[in-house]
C-alpha cells in the first residue's frame, strides 16, 4: 500500500511541486503511512498540538524529528479521519493558500475494503473536485478487512459493537449493515479458514 502511495503522489508532485499532501488518522494510528510519506517527499509533518502531545507519547525519536508544529514548513499535514471531505480540505487549502494550490488526500483506513479492488492498481479517487484529490486505502495494521470478515463469519457473534465509523446514527447503521451482510453469508469452517491463509 505504501508503494501505492508513493507511485500516486510522485506525478501530481512533479506536475505540481505546490501540491499539499493531507493524510487521515484517528486519535493513534497510521504513523506509518505519514512516516513513509515524508521520508519519500523529503518534508517534516504538520501536525495540531493535540495531535503532537499523542505522538510525543510513543517516544518514537524519528518520528519526532520529522513532526512540527509549523505546518507553513510541511508538504505533508496530518488531520482527522473525519476531515477528509470537499467541504474540510477546500478549509484547510484555503489557509495555507500562499504555498500550496492543491491537495492531494489519503485515508488509510481497513474500512475502505472493496471486492472491486483486487490491485492498488485499481484503486480510484473517491473525491476528485477541482484542486482535491482523496484516496481511500485499504490499509490496517491489525487485521485486514478480510480478516475481519472470516473471523466474524467464523465465530458467528451474536452481537457486534463497532469502535470505528460509529459517529453518527447513519454511520452506525452502515456498520451493522456490512455487519449484517458478513454473516449471512455462507460460514466458514475452521478447516477453509486455516487453508485460506496459507
Amino acid at each position: 500500500m505504501l508503494k501505492f502511495i508513493n507511485y500516486t503522489w510522485i506525478q501530481p508532485l512533479q506536475e505540481n511541486p505546490k501540491t499539499l499532501i493531507v493524510v487521515g488518522s484517528y486519535t493513534i494510528g497510521k504513523e506509518k503511512v505519514f512516516l513513509a510519506i515524508a521520508e519519500t517527499v523529503k518534508s517534516k509533518i504538520g501536525v495540531t498540538k493535540e495531535k503532537k502531545r499523542i505522538l510525543d507519547c510513543q517516544e518514537n525519536s524519528h518520528l519526532n524529528k520529522l513532526v512540527s508544529l509549523n505546518m507553513d514548513e510541511c508538504m505533508v499535514h496530518v488531520v482527522k479521519m473525519n476531515s477528509l471531505n470537499y467541504k474540510s480540505l477546500s478549509q484547510h487549502l484555503a489557509k495555507y493558500k500562499a504555498k500550496f494550490d492543491r491537495i492531494l488526500a489519503f485515508k488509510p483506513t481497513g474500512w475502505t475494503h472493496s471486492d472491486k479492488n483486487k490491485l492498488l492498481s485499481d484503486i480510484k479517487p473517491s473525491l476528485k473536485r477541482e484542486n482535491i484529490i482523496l484516496y481511500g486505502l485499504p490499509y490496517s495494521e491489525h487485521s485486514s478487512y478480510t480478516e475481519m470478515k472470516r473471523f466474524v463469519q467464523f465465530t458467528q457473534p451474536e452481537i457486534i459493537i463497532p469502535t470505528v465509523n460509529n459517529g453518527s446514527p447513519s454511520a452506525r447503521k452502515a456498520m451493522k449493515d456490512i455487519f449484517k451482510s458478513w454473516l449471512s453469508e455462507k460460514s466458514i469452517a475452521i478447516n477453509e479458514l486455516f487453508s485460506l491463509s496459507k
